[in-house]
């Protein structure tokens, strides 16, 4: 039997999954989460960093993406690479075309680099992995604020109303974590708000703001990791 020495831990995008889940369903993804397989090629790793260049500049340059997509195209074809690593290489173009389809609803945003080394978020006794690619700064009648941004590359191809309404939900539990995330581990002087807090669904074109009255879900995602908690010891690969 494999063991674990680590103690309760979920990606932001599991736990998010973890919400919008059946029981049966959310074992499993326990399971995974205590027993991570290691993956050949992480997925959209080479197109995240230009997708953060292109909105962390102030005038949106497409240079980023456009240096990023050739170096991609030319993996795609290289026979060198792995099926899975031309396949991704593919994928990461199609990412780099989506944000630009973004560029109305991320144009009133002002993005900023985030601190490179960021701790995990602890709720509910358990460790997420939240990680912001983004600070999101912004002012109201004169008090600066502050907010993250999350960068999610979903690959649900569905277009059915249940499906889009599963991915608003998880895109609001990510945008809530972000809230959560900057109370906890981004220091600064601006105050935090949830309107800037955010979960950018690049491949569906969709931004999703933590919502205004936010508590219930907060308090959804701690229970639901209080639950992950006293679940984890029981769970076995």
């Amino acid at each position: 039997m494999a063991v674990t020495s680590k103690g309760p831990r979920i990606s932001v995008n599991d736990l998010a999954l973890f919400m919008v889940s059946s029981d049966t369903a959310r074992m499993g993804i326990i399971r995974r989460a205590k027993f991570p397989q290691k993956s050949v090629v992480i997925r959209y790793r080479d197109a995240r960093p230009p997708l953060v260049a292109h909105l962390t500049d102030p005038i949106r340059s497409v240079n980023p993406l456009a240096t990023a997509e050739q170096m991609l195209a030319q993996r795609a074809i290289d026979p060198s690479q792995s099926s899975l690593a031309q396949d991704d290489a593919k994928q990461s173009i199609e990412v780099l075309h989506a944000i630009q389809g973004m560029a109305n609803k991320l144009k009133g945003y002002d993005f900023q680099s985030v601190p490179l080394k960021q701790a995990k978020l602890k709720l509910g006794g358990v460790e997420v992995s939240v990680y912001a690619d983004m600070l999101v700064h912004g002012s109201t009648k004169g008090h600066e604020q502050i907010g993250a941004a999350i960068l999610r590359m979903t690959q649900d191809d569905a277009d059915t109303d249940p499906a889009k309404a599963k991915r608003k939900e998880m895109g609001l539990y990510v945008a809530t974590m972000a809230r959560l995330h900057v109370d906890q581990n981004i220091s600064s002087n601006r105050q935090p708000t949830n309107k800037l807090c955010m979960s950018i669904d690049v491949q569906h074109g969709e931004v999703f703001c933590a919502p205004d009255s936010n508590t219930r879900r907060m308090k959804d995602l701690e229970n639901a990791c209080r639950t992950i908690a006293a679940l984890w010891p029981t769970i076995e690969k």
